[in-house]
C-alpha cells in the first residue's frame, strides 16, 4: 500500500506523463513529449534522429502497457497507474524496481546526454523540464539537489540514487523527491 508521500509524488509524476492533460497516460502522451524534444532540437519531421526520438519516446509507454499486462492498453487512467506502481515499483521485487530504475535512468540520458560525456549538465536537465513541460522554475534548484558531490554535473550514479529515492523513499526531505521539480503542491 502506498503511503501518502509517495502517492502524492507517483500522482505528479503521473501528471507528467499525461501530457495532454486528459487524465490519462497513452501512447500519444509519450509521442507528444518526443514530439516537443524535436522542436527543442530544432529536428526536421522525417529526418533519421527525429524518427529516433519520436520512437523512443513511445518506448516507455510500450513497457508500462507491457507490464500492466491488460493485452493492448489503450491508456491508463490514474488509479490505473496508482495500482501497477504499487505493485511494481513501489512494493515489487527488487529484480522489478532495479530493472525499472535502470530503464529510467537509461532513457533520461539516452536522450537529454547530448554530448554522450555520461553526465547530465544543467542546461541538458533544464531541457529534461522543457521536454516534460514540468515547471523550469524548479530546474536549477532540482538539479543543485541532485549533484551530490557538487561538481556541476549529475552523474548516472547520482540519477540513479535520486530515481531510487523519488519512487520508494518516505523522507519529505530526500533529494531525491525532486527529481522531476516540486511535487509538494
Amino acid at each position: 500500500m502506498l503511503t501518502n508521500l509517495l502517492e502524492k509524488k507517483l500522482t505528479h509524476y503521473f501528471n507528467i506523463l499525461d501530457y495532454n492533460r486528459n487524465g490519462f497516460i497513452e501512447k500519444d502522451d509519450f509521442q507528444g513529449i518526443g514530439e516537443n524534444l524535436a522542436i527543442l532540437w530544432q529536428l526536421k519531421p522525417g529526418s533519421e534522429r527525429y524518427e529516433s526520438i519520436i520512437n523512443g519516446s513511445v518506448r516507455p509507454w510500450r513497457g508500462l502497457e507491457e507490464s500492466m499486462k491488460k493485452g493492448n492498453v489503450q491508456r491508463a487512467s490514474r488509479s490505473d497507474w496508482l495500482k501497477f506502481a504499487d505493485k511494481f515499483i513501489v512494493n515489487g521485487t527488487d529484480e522489478q524496481y532495479h530493472k525499472y530504475v535502470r530503464s529510467v535512468v537509461a532513457g533520461l540520458f539516452g536522450f537529454f546526454d547530448q554530448n554522450s560525456d555520461n553526465y547530465i549538465s544543467l542546461k541538458e536537465y533544464i531541457d529534461i523540464f522543457i521536454a516534460f513541460r514540468i515547471e523550469v522554475r524548479y530546474s536549477a534548484k532540482a538539479f543543485v539537489k541532485l549533484d551530490i558531490n557538487k561538481d556541476g554535473q549529475i552523474s548516472q550514479k547520482e540519477l540513479m540514487k535520486a530515481v531510487y529515492e523519488f519512487f520508494r523513499s518516505n523522507d519529505e526531505k530526500s533529494k531525491g523527491n525532486w527529481l522531476f521539480g516540486n511535487w509538494d503542491y
